[in-house]
């Protein structure tokens, strides 16, 4: 039994690090990931309205510039992920001449890049 005390607490104070340890990281955002953000965080919001914006004028250059209306709606759903900046992948609801539609959209942000700190990356319909 005296044997077996010095292994076991051992063992103990490692599984006590390893616990510790990934609790502290549980909050924490790896670079590369992609995490749930908050629909309502400005900077989410600010990403929204440009993707929205961006696409309208894509639409309006194919199309007649009074045939393409588009608007937000709503954020339905986020996710940013930590890239040389930050890459937002948002679910919106838009209203294109006055329906109501979904959409996916990735904008990518760098806030040094004073110029374009913006930039629409993907736009899909759904």
């Amino acid at each position: 039994m005296k044997k077996l005390i010095i292994p076991v607490c051992i063992l103990m104070v490692i599984l006590f690090t390893a616990l510790i340890n990934s609790h502290s990281h549980a909050g924490e955002q790896i670079s590369g990931g992609w995490t749930s953000a908050a629909a309502t965080k400005p900077e989410v919001v600010a990403a929204a309205h440009f993707a929205v914006a961006e696409q309208a004028k894509l639409m309006q250059k194919e199309l007649e510039p009074a045939a393409a209306k588009l608007r937000l709606v709503s954020i339905l759903r986020a996710e940013e992920q930590v890239v040389s900046g930050m890459n937002y992948h948002l679910t919106l609801k838009v209203k294109l001449n006055g329906t109501r539609k979904k959409a996916e959209a990735t904008v990518w942000w760098q806030a040094w890049n004073k110029e374009t700190p913006y930039k629409l990356t993907a736009w899909k319909w759904k």
